[in-house]
C-alpha cells in the first residue's frame, strides 16, 4: 500500500510547490505581456524592499544597479526590475517581488 501512496504524495507536494510559482502569471499570460499592461515607474534604490534590495545586490555581485523600476501589474502585485551591468561588463535585467523572490533574468525581460 506504501508503494501506491508514496508516489501519490510526492505529486502532491510538488503540485503544492509548485502552485505559487505558477500563480505568478495572471491567467496565462506570459510575464512580458503582464509588463505590456503594467504601470511602470522608476524608483530609487534605496525605496525598494529590503529583501528585494538584498536579491537585487546579489545579482549585481560586484557590479552596478543601473536603474529600477517598480512595475505594478493589474493582479495588484508590485515586481521591481534592476538593469545591471556586472564588473565584467554583462548586462542583465532582474525582477523580483517585494519579498526577494526572483521573478525573471536575461538580457532583456520585457
Amino acid at each position: 500500500m506504501t508503494r501506491v501512496l508514496r508516489p501519490l504524495f510526492a505529486a502532491l507536494a510538488l503540485g503544492l510547490f509548485a502552485a505559487p510559482a505558477l500563480a505568478d502569471h495572471h491567467e496565462g499570460h506570459s510575464l512580458e505581456d503582464q509588463y505590456e499592461d503594467a504601470d511602470k515607474s522608476d524608483i530609487p534604490f534605496a525605496n525598494l524592499p529590503t529583501a528585494a534590495q538584498t536579491t537585487l545586490r546579489t545579482w549585481a555581485s560586484g557590479g552596478q544597479i543601473k536603474k529600477v523600476e517598480q512595475i505594478s501589474l493589474k493582479g495588484g502585485q508590485v515586481h521591481y526590475k534592476a538593469e545591471i551591468e556586472k564588473a565584467d561588463g554583462q548586462k542583465l535585467e532582474v525582477a523580483v517581488t517585494a519579498d526577494g523572490k526572483l521573478v525573471a533574468k536575461g538580457e532583456d525581460i520585457d
